[in-house]
């Protein structure tokens, strides 16, 4: 199963009661270390048992400064990785863009050809 923490945004909106397990433990472990959300973590710590169990030892793994170091170098991955996907993206959907223009610019000529447009001026009309 995979849970993709990066959309957990949403769930923040709901009441911690509202929140199924699955919910409360995906919350927790994306936003246990982020000051912004700590009532919302607490509040879900409270609420289960084993989530409070699970923030006490992120506490004492917290305190090892060997973990901290493996902790921040996969959150700093992760946090590229996404980085890179959205680069990707952003830069396959101009790509996109540009090979639509093109297509445009190619039906247009063709058409005025098929119109006995003269070429200088489908040349203009293809230009702009």
């Amino acid at each position: 199963m995979f849970v993709e923490l990066s959309k957990l945004r949403k769930l923040l909106k709901k009441s911690v009661d509202e929140m199924t397990d699955l919910e409360k433990w995906a919350v927790f472990l994306r936003y246990a270390d982020s000051p912004d959300h700590r009532g919302v973590v607490n509040r879900i710590l409270e609420s289960r048992e084993g989530l409070n169990v699970a923030g006490e030892l992120l506490m004492n793994i917290s305190q090892d400064e060997r973990e901290r170091a493996i902790f921040r170098s996969r959150r700093k991955y992760q946090t590229d990785l996404e980085s890179n996907m959205l680069t990707a993206k952003r830069e396959g959907r101009a790509e996109g863009r540009a090979e639509d223009e093109k297509a445009k610019t190619i039906t247009i000529a063709k058409n005025a050809l098929q119109m006995n447009m003269p070429v200088v001026e489908i040349a203009k009309l293809t230009m702009a």
